[in-house]
């Protein structure tokens, strides 16, 4: 399903019944899931067990590729969001449907997600010598982002988040600032917009 070289694949189904009781999720959360989500599958484990010559670190946990079989095309990334943090592992989503694949993760308090493709597409590597090191890395290829030097796996992510932000912003008020006709309030919106695309330049 997933091309993920050295590890060990597993096969534990997680009853969606056990998830409701034991994160205590109200009948609005228990219907949201029912509806974007068919089953959930651990299908690969990377830890120190699986991997013996991973570099041993106080406090590590292992990931956990979880593939969600959906019921559509796509989720909410709320959704993913309160199922990783409530889950509360290093997970690697493959959500499946039909014959298509889409990565997903939650890292630093975010929802990283690449497209759906052909499962025979989607690969990631394993990079690093520890635990950390390897999910930062699974982070960046989920993201489509590359190292940089000097910078760490999170900085890129972070820069590449508040990249985005800051595009959407700049185009929200560009639009605002054609459709205004008041010269003065179209000269605010102008000097908000070029204060935005000095700090996009800084990340670049």
């Amino acid at each position: 399903m997933l091309g993920l070289p050295q590890t060990t694949e597993v096969k534990k189904i997680i009853p969606k019944r056990a998830l409701y009781s034991k994160f205590e999720l109200n009948t609005a959360e228990q219907k949201e899931f029912d509806a974007a989500i068919r089953q959930m599958t651990i299908v690969n484990e990377i830890s120190l067990r699986t991997i013996p010559a991973l570099q041993k670190q106080e406090q590590e946990k292992a990931v956990f590729v979880l593939a969600v079989q959906l019921k559509q095309e796509g989720c909410a990334e709320r959704l993913l969001q309160r199922l990783c943090r409530r889950i509360d592992q290093r997970l690697l989503l493959a959500l499946c449907y039909e014959d298509k694949l889409q990565l997903a993760l939650y890292f630093d308090n975010r929802i990283l997600i690449n497209e759906f493709k052909p499962a025979a597409e989607q690969s990631v590597t394993l990079q690093g010598t520890g635990l950390k090191e390897i999910f930062e890395h699974l982070a960046l290829q989920v993201a489509n982002l590359t190292q940089l030097a000097g910078l760490t796996p999170a900085s890129i992510i972070a820069n590449a988040g508040r990249r985005a932000e800051l595009e959407q912003q700049i185009a929200a008020l560009t639009k605002k600032m054609f459709a205004e006709k008041q010269a003065r309030k179209k000269l605010t919106l102008r000097e908000a917009i070029n204060k935005l695309k000095n700090e996009l330049e800084d990340l670049s």
